[in-house]
């Protein structure tokens, strides 16, 4: 009983609660474990980890303004007064939006599950801690009842690993 007491944690208070979709859960896990031999970077983990703490809500319960695959979200890094437009999407789909941010950076890992005025802290490409706070979710797939075309997780690219090594 004291082995099984120990692997159980509570939930860290810092860490704002996030949601996310079965769907995205999924295919998310997906990708990584396709993808496993190619992927050890920090931003990885750190997705694992949220994934691991994360409520996974049906697609048709998940409110409108959280942060899921597919999603127009504007945010805020603390410190500066400008926010930034992107939308949430898998590394091979970058081409399809002008604004894409893969999931697998670290800034993409921090977005999946937050509500609008939600606010996160991470470690950035650098290590240097970075806090990010959802201002608005502009446009998210099922609160538009939309299917989205989702194309089954794959291996990434060389020159995807490449692109999402520089963002």
């Amino acid at each position: 009983m004291k082995g099984k007491s120990a692997r159980l944690r509570a939930p860290d208070p810092r860490q704002p609660s996030i949601k996310v979709t079965k769907h995205d859960s999924r295919d998310i896990n997906s990708l990584l474990s396709i993808n496993a031999n190619q992927l050890g970077w920090r931003s990885v983990e750190y997705l694992m980890r949220e994934l691991a703490r994360a409520a996974v809500v049906d697609e048709g319960c998940i409110p409108a303004n959280v942060v899921t695959i597919g999603s127009r979200v504007e945010y805020r890094e603390l410190g500066r007064e400008s926010t930034q437009i992107v939308t949430l999407s898998y590394p091979g789909d970058r081409e399809l939006f002008r604004d894409a941010i893969s999931i697998l950076t670290p800034t993409g890992a921090a977005l999946i599950g937050l509500s609008a005025g939600q606010s996160i802290c991470y470690a950035g490409l650098d290590g240097c801690p970075v806090t990010i706070e959802v201002v608005k979710v502009l446009y998210q797939p099922e609160a538009d009842k939309y299917r989205r075309f989702k194309p089954r997780p794959r291996r990434i690219s060389k020159r995807a690993q490449e692109t999402m090594r520089g963002r």
